[in-house]
């Protein structure tokens, strides 16, 4: 039997990705929104409790690579807002 041992760091790193996540599973930082486009849309018409369980299920590299997925998608719609609407012109 193997035993991990997470450093302090390590911990901290990993606490944040989980805490981003469950900000993340309340709705989309975009427009507050459920879209059903997205991989969360099933994850947020959980209840609270059950999302919280979810996540903490997940390791780091599933939390990292989720919240990572994220800010490109915010980043992408923040962008193609401010086209559609004439922004920087």
């Amino acid at each position: 039997m193997f035993v991990t041992v997470m450093s302090r760091k390590d911990q901290r790193h990993s606490n944040e990705l989980q805490a981003n996540l469950l900000a993340l599973s309340e709705a989309c930082p975009f427009d507050q929104s459920n879209p059903a486009d997205c991989p969360l849309f099933p994850l947020r018409r959980m209840k609270r409790q059950e999302r919280l369980l979810w996540c903490q299920a997940l390791d780091e590299e599933a939390l990292a690579y989720v919240v990572a997925y994220h800010h490109v998608c915010l980043s992408v719609k923040v962008q193609s807002a401010f086209a559609t609407t004439g922004g920087g012109r």
